[in-house]
């Protein structure tokens, strides 16, 4: 049986007391990490002073965690700018919040290039990898390009804007044509997934078909 790769911005490692606090969607990660195994993939929330690619492993509860450490300048840029400071407020609709800069646009990619970098090795040829959330959006792109067939899905956990708002995004049809890189991309509501489709025909001139797939040069 194939193993799950989980692979997020931060990793909730599992916890065998009664006192542990874990949020809804770290145990449902965990419960699908203990039946199909595999490993779950993250930041550490940690700083070091070079980012050298080293991984520090835990196992508990039948699950193991494979974290690693940014440099400053990667969460400044990557985690509070792009992610936080422009994604997360534009995403939500409040584009009086959000903030453009190059440097949030860069470091974003470079992460997001570390963390294909750095899981590749963790991956076999029949792992099912399961990305989640606004902060890795180009991440199954990046090990696409690293020659990874894999299957991979996307699960996106803030609402997805309308076409007029995504559209103030400089790197807006960037980032969703990075999402056809996964073989399924979920949303948590019809109207986001409506939104989303929305851009792919009006904006990339992508197909919409009888199933409700929309399809983009040549990917659906």
């Amino acid at each position: 049986m194939s193993r799950l790769i989980v692979i997020s911005n931060r990793v909730q490692p599992p916890t065998t007391g009664p006192g542990g606090n874990q949020g809804g969607l770290a145990v449902a990660l965990l419960a699908a990490l203990r039946e199909q195994g595999g490993i779950w993939f993250g930041w550490s929330g940690e700083t070091t002073d070079q980012f050298s690619g080293h991984i520090n492993f835990q196992q508990g509860g039948g699950v193991t965690t494979a974290t690693i450490d940014l440099e400053e300048q990667d969460i400044d840029e990557y985690y509070n700018g792009y992610a936080n400071r422009t994604l997360w407020p534009l995403f939500h609709y409040r584009i009086d919040l959000t903030e453009f800069e190059r440097d949030f646009d860069s470091g974003y990619a470079r992460v997001n290039e570390r963390f294909a970098e750095t899981v590749q090795p963790l991956i076999e040829p029949d792992d099912l990898v399961w990305v989640h959330d606004y902060h890795l959006i180009p991440l199954g792109r990046d090990l696409r390009k690293r020659g990874f067939k894999n299957r991979m899905g996307f699960f996106l956990h803030i609402p997805w804007p309308p076409v007029r708002l995504l559209m103030s995004l400089p790197s807006h049809r960037k980032l969703v044509e990075s999402l056809f890189a996964y073989d399924v991309v979920g949303f948590h509501t019809e109207d986001w997934l409506d939104s989303f489709r929305d851009y792919v025909t009006k904006e990339l001139g992508g197909t919409l078909g009888e199933n409700g797939a929309v399809t983009w040069n040549g990917k659906t």
